[in-house]
């Protein structure tokens, strides 16, 4: 028992800050067996006996210490000091931050490295190293490579609860409403913006902290793999795909490519994870029988009365939605403002999963606002008139359509200004086709449309939903003047190339679309 002694006691001075001793045996007890003998000896004791001065670190000094662990895991013991968490851009650093001088298409890092140390980066990760910045520059073989081994081991050390969310459309704003919603329950971190690439999702998974209960992150993609990959990164507990449409099928043969691309994410939730998935969607079965294989927990949601959460009774006006949603076996009773449903029954099938009280976010939920050009209403001045803009989400046009056809219709009209959609490759004539079905079924009034490839659904569209045919941004005020009025909704709807964003965002400033 002397050598038990002793080893508990070399075990706790060997180990280093970070690690756990474990004291295996009988230590509840202050007395052990040893053959035909009872000998009088504790575990506990001999610990208590140590007189360990424990140092308790406060969630700060608990991040700091987290951070510099990874980076000496990364690039060895070297003498370092605090920092907390890392950019790529440099308008993006706050105090303390690592920069990275990431090469891109456009810009290089390294050529913002003094404007990142102005803004009060701790230190430069480069392969280069500049004599001016030598002290405060870490050398790295490669900066993506750091970027990703950073954000394993920051993953590898969360205590977090992860939720991934891809899918064709509404990434980003369920990403947002998400965070809002879990922010009242506890320290939730997410994604900024839409940070869902190759480089967007390591930066934000690098960005978590100790006192992070939950971690919400987008997944995008463009090709097959990329989901695959980033998944394998975030290893989510909690996994939703939102829906399965035409976005980048120009990069695949046709949709069902897109659907296996999307149901990667399957493949990297944790075991006896969740997946989250839309039953409405026409690939749902194909999805369900892929997570079943993976024996993941599957909740669905949509309009389909088969779903885990659906919507009971809808009462609409036109200043806010009212929901009652069956959630399981529960009636939820919800009012909000432009937000998708579909948005609202995967958040509320989140909730559920994490065990929360769905009726703690009616109030977050009656007062949510989308971001910016994710659906967000704005009151417009202009022409002299009152009206209200939706600024739409680049992508998704279906979506878009759908979400101001849910507007419930009084005495005010519905516009649609629509722009080329330019992810669909040698399809693009099909779908910008099909597109005017969409259009044609549904309440909007007039169509305006800019760009090549919006004349196609402009001439399937029927005649009395033709409103015009815009050559340049200056039209857009002379045509609009004569036709909105107060109270009347007007959506923008077209790719960020074709420079519809930026003019719905001077339109929100009061600028001249010129």
């Amino acid at each position: 028992f002397g050598k038990r002694e002793k080893a508990i006691k070399q075990a706790i001075i060997n180990s280093k800050q970070n690690e756990v001793v474990l004291i295996a045996g009988k230590g509840h007890e202050n007395k052990q067996i040893y053959k035909n003998r009872i000998v009088n000896f504790s575990d506990k004791k001999v610990v208590k006996n140590m007189k360990l001065k424990i140092k308790i670190l406060n969630k700060k000094q608990q991040n700091y210490f987290q951070n510099k662990f990874i980076l000496k895991k990364i690039i060895g013991n070297i003498a370092i000091n605090n920092f907390k968490g890392l950019a790529t851009d440099s308008r993006m650093v706050k105090k303390n931050n690592l920069f990275l001088t990431i090469k891109g298409r456009n810009n290089d890092g390294s050529k913002f490295i003094s404007h990142a140390l102005n803004k009060g980066a701790r230190y430069i990760v480069s392969s280069k190293v500049e004599k001016k910045y030598r002290k405060k520059t870490l050398k790295v073989k490669n900066e993506i490579l750091f970027l990703n081994k950073f954000a394993k081991l920051k993953r590898e050390n969360s205590l977090a609860k992860i939720i991934a969310i891809t899918g064709s459309a509404g990434k980003t704003s369920l990403k947002n409403l998400i965070k809002q919603l879990l922010q009242n329950f506890a320290k939730t971190h997410s994604s900024p913006k839409s940070y869902n690439n190759y480089l967007g999702v390591p930066i934000s998974l690098s960005n978590l902290s100790v006192e992070d209960k939950y971690g919400v992150f987008e997944i995008g993609m463009s090709k097959k793999g990329e989901i695959d990959n980033l998944s394998k990164l975030i290893k989510p507990h909690i996994g939703i795909i939102t829906n399965i449409g035409e976005a980048h099928i120009e990069n695949f043969s046709n949709i069902h490519g897109i659907a296996k691309a999307k149901s990667e994410i399957i493949n990297s939730i944790e075991k006896n994870g969740t997946i989250i998935l839309n039953r409405d969607d026409k690939f749902f079965n194909f999805l369900r029988k892929k997570a079943k294989l993976k024996k993941l927990k599957i909740i669905t949601f949509g309009k389909n009365k088969k779903s885990d959460i659906f919507p009971l009774i809808f009462l609409k006006s036109s200043y806010s939605t009212r929901v009652i949603f069956k959630v399981k076996k529960e009636k939820i009773n919800l009012e909000f403002k432009n937000i998708n449903i579909y948005n609202i029954m995967a958040a509320l099938a989140v909730i559920k999963e994490l065990n929360h009280n769905p009726n703690n976010i009616k109030n977050i939920l009656r007062n949510f606002e989308p971001t910016e050009g994710r659906g967000k209403i704005h009151i417009i001045s202009r022409y002299r008139k009152k009206f209200n803009l939706i600024d739409a989400n680049p992508t998704s046009v279906k979506n878009a359509i759908n979400n101001l056809c849910s507007i419930k219709k009084e005495k005010f009209k519905k516009y649609l200004l629509l722009g080329d959609m330019l992810e669909l490759g040698q399809k693009s004539k099909m779908y910008h086709k099909k597109l005017s079905k969409v259009i044609n079924n549904s309440d909007i009034d007039k169509v305006f449309v800019k760009g090549e490839k919006t004349l196609i659904t402009y001439k399937n569209l029927n005649k009395n939903k033709q409103g015009n045919i815009l050559q340049h941004n200056d039209d857009i005020d002379l045509v609009l003047k004569t036709i909105i009025n107060n109270n009347d909704y007007l959506m923008v709807k077209g790719s960020n190339a074709t420079g519809l964003n930026s003019l719905s965002k001077k339109m929100i400033k009061g600028l001249n679309v010129i």
